[in-house]
């Protein structure tokens, strides 16, 4: 497995960060019921979680 691949961020740039920043909006969005309770600390680590998770999926998109 090539981890350069999933360790920078993808081509063209611009697309990229479209497709992670509208997933991490998402993520949040979606899992506010379960952070919001949580405080800060449970509110960074879904933010974590979320940036993470929308890298992949971003990466995943553009591969194709």
């Amino acid at each position: 497995m090539n981890m350069k691949f999933w360790l920078t961020a993808g081509e063209p740039r611009l697309r990229y960060a479209l497709l992670v920043a509208l997933g991490v909006v998402m993520m949040m969005t979606l899992t506010y019921p379960v952070w919001k309770p949580g405080g800060a600390g449970l509110a960074a680590f879904a933010a974590v979680t979320a940036t993470i998770i929308s890298h992949v999926s971003a990466k995943l998109i553009m591969r194709k």
